[in-house]
């Protein structure tokens, strides 16, 4: 899954991105989500990014899966933030899969009260390090509720071709 459009990036101009990472989360009527699975992708035309972080990849059905999913401004600065407050700086939900016969569809729990935490650690053209707390009220499209609370460490390593 692509979260920003491609500008037909240069062969060879790109650096190689290798991402350390953990996610572990407390999902109310679930079992922990613990995970370092984590997808790293960058806006090519903004300073956004997202990181993805999913459990259960290794579900053969692919009908398990689980994760959360962070858009943000690769600036940010360290602090909390209300998901009520108009400048919230995430795009941010809790995802699960979910299946009936022949078919498999998926549930986002957006955030609709709480917050998050950001410890911005490091941000250079060779690493962005990132500590982020949440505690939030997630809702899906069914109006379905979640708490979901944890913590995820990113380290992204970006080393020149």
């Amino acid at each position: 899954m692509s979260f920003f459009k491609s500008q037909n990036a240069i062969a060879g101009v790109e650096p190689i991105i290798t991402v350390s990472a953990k996610t572990v989360a407390t999902v109310s009527n679930r079992v922990d989500l613990e995970t370092q699975i984590v997808e790293f992708e960058a806006d090519p035309s903004s300073s956004l990014i997202a990181l993805v972080s999913r459990a259960n990849t290794q579900d053969y059905s692919h009908r398990s899966k689980k994760g959360l999913v962070l858009v943000f401004d690769k600036n940010i600065t360290s602090g909390t933030y209300s998901v009520t407050d108009a400048n919230f700086p995430f795009e941010a939900y809790y995802f699960e899969t979910g299946t009936i016969p022949g078919f498999t569809t998926s549930f986002q729990y957006k955030p609709q009260s709480g917050s998050f935490t950001v410890e911005a650690i490091e941000n250079t053209g060779e690493k962005l390090h990132y500590q982020i707390g949440f505690d939030f009220k997630g809702v899906n499209e069914r109006n379905k509720e979640l708490k979901i609370s944890g913590k995820s460490t990113y380290i992204v390593l970006m080393e020149p071709r």
